[in-house]
């Protein structure tokens, strides 16, 4: 399942996002991928609930990826050190991947 984020997760937003992965893990989807492309803003918060989102779908057998992450999102993870904890997304030609549209404020 495909979670599209747009504009900025931070602390305004990340209610937002922790909800649609709640609700995805709740109907057995344990398989997520976040595409980022765009996303123009992460803050602290933002980022810890994207490991929380990755610790979730861990514990419930799944995972979390990262599709589209935009340069300065691609930084921050790489000097957070997060970058070794999630898995980046490269989507094969012929694979189907259901998407699911998720707007933050």
């Amino acid at each position: 399942m495909v979670l599209e984020l747009t504009d900025r997760l931070t602390v305004e937003t990340e209610d937002d996002l922790r909800l649609a992965v709640r609700r995805q893990l709740d109907a057995g989807r344990t398989r997520l991928v976040l595409d980022l492309a765009r996303v123009a803003y992460v803050d602290s918060c933002g980022l810890g609930t994207m490991v929380q989102a990755h610790v979730s779908a861990q514990r419930a057998g799944g995972r979390v990826q990262l599709r589209n992450v935009t340069p300065r999102v691609r930084h921050l993870l790489n000097i957070t050190r997060l970058s070794t904890v999630f898995d980046f997304y490269e989507p094969r030609p012929a694979a189907a991947v259901p998407e699911a549209r998720f707007y933050t404020r």
